[in-house]
């Protein structure tokens, strides 16, 4: 199969660092200083459970016409631009291409549908630890499955072959036919410890430690839960309590990528904030569901880093 990458962060440089390991057909979409550390010394991965390793794809470039159309696509970008995205992948994008975004949000195939050329628009779930730390360099913490699937339920051919070469390159995936489901567990997750580290102001050791801190995260999640089944999706019984204890067997430096970006100084604009955060308290006020927690989230940083 031939791949494309858009994106080399975190998650897409180790996916495609994995496949490249492996000997897959990928080529990279990059910009700026990352593009040209990894046309210059390739792409580095450092992971903590499967060592230190750099590969060199088959195309580093930031034009998607010199890749051109390929069977798979993934795409890693942040949800905010996403639109743009869409619009500069465009060449690489037949009526055969499956186009799997990797990324925050729920079903994102029916918008990503509206800005591309005919295709396979699928959808896909990874949970990983990781980022980029310097030009070229990734660094994988823990995580890394990935959960595929269609939002009709399908199960097309072409992504189980994806799913088979991600099981040969080390990525543990798996194809189902419930996407959605697996959406919002992954959206809940991301949400909800984002808008924990963000309303204490701080990592999960200071979190942890914080009197009272028990009633607060569960009320958190409580939310999310609530406003997933007022809008049709039934959630684990035990989802509160399940995040809960992940929470608190985090290691106590462990944060999620929106507060970084937000304690960076990044625009609102410039970060997933909406795409999480903004979007649970919207679809609060849509369905009746109170969400006081993500509304003052939102409130407190759409204006502090607007």
């Amino acid at each position: 199969m031939k791949i494309a990458v858009f994106g080399i962060g975190g998650v897409g440089g180790y996916v495609g660092g994995m496949i490249a390991r492996q000997g897959g057909d990928v080529s990279f979409y990059a910009r700026g200083d990352n593009l040209r550390a990894i046309q210059e010394k390739g792409l580095t991965v450092e992971s903590v459970p499967l060592g230190t390793f750099t590969v060199r794809p088959k195309i580093a470039t930031g034009e998607a016409k010199e890749i051109g159309i390929v069977d798979v696509l993934f795409v890693t970008s942040k949800a905010y631009n996403l639109h743009e995205v869409c619009t500069e992948a465009r060449p690489m994008v037949g009526p055969g291409t499956v186009v799997i975004p990797l990324l925050n949000g729920i079903a994102l195939s029916a918008q990503m549908e509206q800005w591309l050329p005919p295709c396979i628009a699928a959808d896909g779930i990874i949970r990983i630890l990781c980022h980029l730390q310097a030009p070229g360099q990734v660094y994988h913490q823990t995580g890394g499955r990935i959960v595929l699937g269609v939002r009709e339920g399908a199960v097309p051919p072409p992504l189980c072959e994806m799913a088979d070469l991600l099981n040969a390159a080390g990525i543990p995936a798996v194809v189902s036919e419930n996407i959605l489901l697996e959406n919002w567990k992954k959206y809940v997750s991301m949400c909800g410890n984002s808008t924990i580290f963000c309303w204490f102001d701080g990592p999960a050791g200071l979190v942890q430690k914080t009197p009272g801190h028990e009633g607060v995260i569960r009320a958190i999640w409580g939310e999310l839960v609530a406003v997933a089944a007022a809008k049709g999706v039934a959630m684990p019984k035990d989802t509160v309590e399940t995040c809960f204890q992940q929470f608190e067997a985090s290691a106590p430096e462990t944060v999620t990528s929106l507060y970084r970006d937000l304690c960076n100084g990044k625009a609102a604009g410039q970060t997933e904030l909406f795409h999480l955060v903004g979007q649970m308290a919207l679809w609060g006020k849509e369905t009746g569901v109170p969400t006081p927690y993500h509304q003052a989230v939102w409130e407190k940083y759409s204006t502090k880093n607007s």
